[in-house]
């Protein structure tokens, strides 16, 4: 029979196999007054610093909007491992900040609960948020024919974009017109992007570019590094960024799109020579740092979420940027349906909370507009929202917000694969991806080898939910 309120302890245990725990949970020694008589409700976050203390402010509203509950804000690190061991342990916090992608892993190991029915007496539905944060928040067990369930809410959400440095671009203008180039536009294409980056990439000694020490770059898919697994999104279909097939459970990340993606990428450290980028690359301060290569200007485009706003906002507010979607082969283009890939940051509710009524009710309280335009603003995201203000929109400090919050309904918006084992198969691309960037592997070799495992790893979990009964 299938499950119904049994956590799944292998699917658990392969959560936490991932890594160790971490420090302990910082819990205050003492309630303030306000919380005295009231039901106190844990909520356990990820976010530290500027974004902690911007939901810090949503807790606090909360709490002052009324007097039968008080929300604790507990910052926990390592929080979805350490999160997995109270909900099996059956202490779990009564409201959870995760990831996006621990709403497939959390929601097979049956340890959150479903939101349709708690969600009702708030006149919640899926149309409270723009399109492609939807998939998000659903999960259906992969093989099965059932509908997907509702496990997650949005909390903030980002969506990649080219960040351009303008004034980079006004310098090199000549160069630009030469190759056919508008200075004041962000690259649209594929092409145009390769074209831009060689005007715009210098060496330190005045040598041909690569065959010096490299004084700039104009783009390098490398920095940061984060999404390794988006750039075959760029040459072909967009689902799962293509690299995943829901429909049939499959990895499909050796199709002729994501081979074309990944030789692109090396054609860049073979031109720039890969010695010289990656002693160029170990020079670069790392992200959240006034040093990181896109703010010094050693790097001119980079692929990023709307965050990097807050970094240019504190550490270098003369630098002029713009935001635009990413670029794509010219095949491709439709500036009706921009390309993106969405991240978000969820709330959950854990198996085995105690009140969840309670929890589904300041859940419902952060998804009033004013305070979900709070805190994106804070963030410098912009809105998961169907529905947004103007106002947000024209004080909002990034820019490109606009942008960002339009790509979030786009038809060419996609998410990760909602595998609970996509963390597995992003390690494989992980260390793919650089071995591909160094020059190392052939793509067309290596990520043959990589959607054999993956698909090796899907397989056998699709036996292990046979064996529970999940799917026939």
């Amino acid at each position: 029979m299938p499950r119904t309120a049994t956590i799944s302890r292998r699917a658990a245990v392969g959560l936490l196999a991932a890594g160790g725990l971490g420090l302990l949970l910082r819990s205050p020694s003492t309630d303030p007054p306000l919380a005295r008589g009231r039901l106190i409700l844990d909520y356990w976050e990820k976010w530290t610093g500027h974004e902690g203390a911007a939901m810090q402010k949503i807790v606090d509203a909360f709490n002052a909007s009324q007097d039968r509950l008080y929300v604790r804000y507990l910052m926990t690190n390592s929080i979805h491992q350490k999160a997995m061991v109270s909900i099996l342990g059956g202490a779990p916090p009564d409201i959870l900040g995760l990831y996006a992608f621990n709403v497939a892993s959390y929601a097979e190991a049956n340890a959150v609960l479903p939101l349709e029915d708690l969600a009702k007496p708030h006149a919640l539905t899926l149309e409270h948020w723009s399109a492609g944060m939807r998939p998000i928040m659903t999960f259906r067990m992969p093989g099965s024919a059932a509908m997907p369930k509702w496990y997650g809410i949005i909390n903030t959400a980002g969506t990649l974009g080219l960040f351009w440095n303008r004034g980079l671009f006004r310098e090199h203008a000549a160069g630009f017109r030469t190759r056919g180039l508008d200075p004041d536009r962000a690259p649209r294409t594929i092409q145009e992007l390769d074209a831009a980056s060689e005007v715009l990439a210098a060496t330190s000694d005045g040598s041909p570019v690569g065959k010096g020490p490299l004084a700039r770059a104009g783009f390098l898919h490398m920095e940061p590094g984060w999404w390794s697994w988006v750039w075959p999104a760029m040459f072909g279909p967009v689902a799962a960024g293509g690299i995943y097939d829901e429909s049939t459970d499959k990895a499909t990340c050796a199709s002729p799109a994501s081979i074309a993606a990944y030789e692109w990428m090396q054609s860049y450290p073979r031109r720039l020579g890969i010695e010289h980028v990656e002693k160029f690359r170990a020079g670069f301060g790392p992200y959240g740092t006034p040093q990181s290569a896109f703010l010094t200007g050693e790097v001119a485009m980079v692929v990023q979420g709307p965050w990097m706003a807050n970094l240019i906002k504190a550490f270098a507010p003369d630098l002029d940027y713009g935001v635009a979607p990413l670029p794509v082969d010219e095949s491709l283009v439709d500036d009706a349906a921009p390309l993106t890939c969405i991240d978000t940051d969820v709330l959950m509710i854990p198996r085995g909370a105690k009140h969840p009524e309670a929890s589904m009710e300041f859940i419902a309280f952060t998804q009033r507009r004013e305070n979900v335009e709070a805190l994106a603003s804070a963030h410098c995201k912009g809105s998961p929202l169907a529905s947004v203000s103007e106002e947000f929109l024209e004080s909002h400090a990034n820019r490109g917000v606009r942008l960002h919050t339009s790509m979030a309904g786009s038809p060419r918006a996609f998410i990760a694969p909602t595998t609970p084992n996509w963390p597995q198969y992003k390690d494989l691309l992980d260390t793919a991806f650089q071995d591909m960037w160094k020059l190392e592997a052939q793509p067309a070799a290596r990520l043959g080898l990589v959607e054999q495992r993956a698909n090796e790893i899907l397989a056998t979990a699709r036996e292990h939910r046979r064996m529970r009964g999940d799917i026939s």
